[in-house]
């Protein structure tokens, strides 16, 4: 019982800090793509589909690996150590190289945040779920926490922006740092059983 508390709570303060990452990353994309980057309608369209288009593809892949590595959490400790370089990424590759050429910084932001985020939430999600139902604690509630960590980013993102964008990007960095050491926290009791299904 007390594991199964104790996993909760950790779990659910990854969904909290993912999503608040997640949220301070992106929640003014748009305005950011526009106002900062002087992009086009339709050039934020074209990143929109091809970051939509990648994530689509790579969901599969992490399915995968998800099925095939059962409840040990490499997939989320990849995500998390991935969601460190998050700030460093949009404000000295992604934003310079979308005024450069958006083809190519579309491109190289959908590989990036596909597999960061867009498809990683659905292995994350996944990853709790099973555990929730080894150790007896509802998903919801767990999942929950994602919600408020969003907007809670969110009720903050709006005022750092006026004062300068790229602290919502470094804000988002320090998020994921609080992520790995989650993560690197997290027991899971894996046993021969679990393991012969998974490679199964």
């Amino acid at each position: 019982m007390k594991s199964s508390k104790v996993l909760y709570w950790k779990l659910s303060a990854y969904f909290f800090f993912f999503f608040f990452t997640w949220s301070s990353s992106a929640s003014l994309f748009p305005i950011w793509l526009k106002q900062e980057l002087n992009l086009s309608g339709s050039a934020t369209g074209l990143i929109f589909s091809v970051n939509a288009i990648f994530a689509l593809c790579i969901q599969p892949v992490y399915g995968y690996i998800s099925d095939k590595i059962g409840l040990k959490k490499n997939i989320l400790s990849f995500i998390s150590l991935l969601l460190v370089l998050v700030g460093p990424f949009y404000i000295y590759i992604y934003g310079p190289l979308l005024k450069y050429n958006v083809i190519l910084g579309a491109a190289v932001g959908a590989i990036y945040l596909g597999v960061g985020i867009s498809a990683g939430i659905g292995a994350i999600e996944t990853y709790v779920e099973k555990v929730s139902r080894k150790y007896n604690f509802e998903y919801g509630k767990s999942r929950m926490w994602g919600s408020l960590g969003w907007a809670s980013a969110t009720f903050f993102a709006g005022q750092l922006f006026n004062i300068n964008p790229n602290i919502n990007f470094w804000v988002a960095s320090i998020s994921a740092i609080i992520l790995v050491v989650i993560i690197l926290s997290v027991k899971i009791e894996v046993t021969n059983f679990e393991l012969e299904k998974a490679e199964s």
